[in-house]
């Protein structure tokens, strides 16, 4: 009885640590659409949690689209509120992203060329906050650093 009532004490706490662990520190993700040439629908990645600045061109990033990221492309319709022609932004699911531009880049958008600024806004109190344009598969967005739930990298991919 007393081996039984030990065993399943150290079940129990194991398992309050993986939750503790994943809730925290370290999760899996799956792809749900392909991103460039580095992800394909189903590949699964490994979130650092800890992670979310210092990113580089070509990083992986997941971030949560529900403070209203920045559209940018032609289905954006021209506006930059993300309001229009992004179904995925109205959900409350975090996607996977690609680094395209770093803060302090010049992007060109419909022949207008529009420098990230080093500095987001005023409207959302960060004193570091810095924007990144994101390729998500579905076109490009300015993400928040403080959107951004950590960096990803590619594990595996399983068919089915």
């Amino acid at each position: 009885m007393k081996q039984a009532l030990k065993a399943l004490l150290t079940l129990f706490g194991a398992l309050v640590i993986v939750f503790i662990v994943r809730a925290y520190s370290f999760t899996i993700y799956t792809a749900p659409v392909a991103v460039g040439h580095t992800l394909v629908p189903g590949d699964r990645v490994l979130v650092n949690k800890w992670v979310r600045a210092g990113f580089v061109r070509g990083d992986l990033l997941v971030f949560s689209p529900q403070d209203g990221p920045r559209a940018v492309g032609p289905e954006s319709g021209g506006r930059t509120d993300g309001s229009h022609g992004w179904p995925l932004l109205r959900t409350r699911c975090e996607l996977v992203g690609r680094v395209e531009a770093l803060p302090g880049d010049t992007i060109t958008w419909r022949g207008v060329r529009y420098r990230i600024p080093l500095r987001c806004c005023r409207r959302c109190g960060c004193p570091d906050c810095k924007l990144y344009l994101v390729d998500t598969g579905h076109g490009q967005l300015l993400v928040h650093r403080h959107q951004v739930v950590g960096k990803a990298r590619r594990l595996f991919h399983l068919p089915f």
